[in-house]
């Protein structure tokens, strides 16, 4: 089961390199791939030291070189938590995830 994890936080990190390159093949998969290492953590399994060093690596990654998004991306999902950010990318890109976040807590406040 480590191999199942470790093998998405090493395809993760293929993935975000397309950001540099703005490789749609490649960046199309960042979301759906950190939903998976996602949902394996929630499962229970445990990451080697080196996975998670190397996720703690990827996730700002992804971040900082977010211009290298494509413009026709289009897996953001408005009804994802905002906790789940890679589901928010474009949103990002566009400085829009702050407001989202801002109504968000406005409705959940009200």
């Amino acid at each position: 089961m480590k191999d199942d994890l470790s093998a998405e936080i090493c395809f993760y990190d293929f993935c975000s390199e397309g950001l540099t390159f703005s490789d749609p093949d490649l960046v199309f998969g960042i979301s759906a791939t950190r939903e998976k290492i996602f949902r394996l953590l929630q499962k229970g399994q445990s990451l080697e030291p080196k996975d998670a060093q190397k996720l703690q690596c990827v996730d700002p990654y992804v971040l900082s070189n977010i211009q290298g998004l494509p413009d026709d991306y289009d897996e953001d999902d408005p009804n994802q938590p905002f906790e789940k950010w890679w589901w928010h990318l474009k949103a990002i890109k566009e400085g829009r995830f702050l407001e989202r976040l801002f109504l968000g807590l406005a409705r959940w406040t009200s």
